[in-house]
């Protein structure tokens, strides 16, 4: 359910390119620094997203440093660190332990119990530091994981549970910006939810999973469009009103940010990266 947050590169400045590409990196050295390789396999592009936003917002002191590392040997890079991105880093690692956790105990995955043991540690350390997102993540995604069960045909509301999770970690504190912040991280997470959902509809209709739209859809045909409301509909259209909805939202909140740092990045992401979540469905496991 991640990588759909990320740029469209060929929107992108070179110069803006490779300031994103070092934060990027700057993750991926605090991962590595806090809990070894094993932390490095779970960073993913939206926590990037996240530590540019902070970065931007309260414009913290940073380090820059130069070097190779195990994905790019060849290539000398550069690493852009700050309190962001070592908090990004946390997150990493938090959100993709219990979501690991969520997977063993929905199917039993193999895979999933080992990456559980794997974070294990490194979940306990970030969970101790972030009490408050701790308590959130895996309180929202133990209630998912209970309406996926149920087969809910409510999106909002299944929806809504990752958009809390996500507002979690974008409050880092409390302050006058929270409010907006929050809401940047509800929408956000609405939007990555329903936009996953478009994507693997048809794989999850073969292989029998949940998913919000075929349960819509089997509603539909069951009860020959009775029990369904008509904003409720959930054809190609509605899917993206959607989207374009959650969107909107965060866009809102965000704009009421004194951010000036990074916003060439942060714009080209949540006004045209984001709506490229068809294709990243395709790559966002590489990154």
């Amino acid at each position: 359910m991640f990588g759909y947050v990320r740029i469209d590169k060929n929107e992108l400045k070179v110069r803006d390119f490779e300031t994103y590409r070092a934060y990027y990196c700057g993750i991926c050295h605090e991962l590595k620094e806090a809990f070894g390789i094993r932390g490095q396999i779970t960073l993913r592009y939206d926590l990037v997203f996240l530590s540019v936003l902070l970065t931007g917002l309260y414009e913290p002191e940073e380090e820059r440093s130069e070097g190779r590392c195990l994905m790019h040997p060849l290539e000398r890079h550069v690493s852009l660190t700050n309190t962001f991105t070592r908090y990004a880093a946390y997150m990493n690692v938090l959100l993709a332990y219990y979501k690991c956790l969520d997977d063993v105990r929905d199917d039993g995955s193999r895979k999933a119990a080992v990456m559980v043991r794997l974070l294990r540690k490194g979940a306990r350390i970030s969970g101790k530091a972030y009490r408050r997102q701790r308590k959130v993540i895996a309180f929202e995604l133990k209630k998912l994981a209970q309406l996926e069960k149920n087969r809910c045909a409510c999106i909002d509301e299944v929806a809504g549970c990752f958009g809390r999770l996500t507002a979690s970690m974008f409050v880092f504190r409390h302050d006058e910006w929270e409010k907006y912040l929050k809401k940047i991280g509800f929408f956000l997470g609405k939007f990555i939810y329903i936009a996953d959902a478009i994507c693997d509809l048809e794989e999850d209709k073969k292989n029998g999973r949940y998913n919000p739209f075929a349960v819509k859809e089997c509603l539909k045909e069951e009860n020959n469009a009775a029990s369904l409301k008509e904003e409720e509909d959930c054809g190609d259209e509605e899917k993206e009103r959607l989207l374009r909805m959650m969107a909107g939202e965060c866009a809102d909140a965000y704009e009421m940010l004194p951010v000036i740092k990074n916003k060439a990045i942060l714009d080209n992401i949540l006004y045209s990266g984001i709506f490229l979540y068809a294709k990243n469905k395709d790559d966002k496991t590489k990154g």
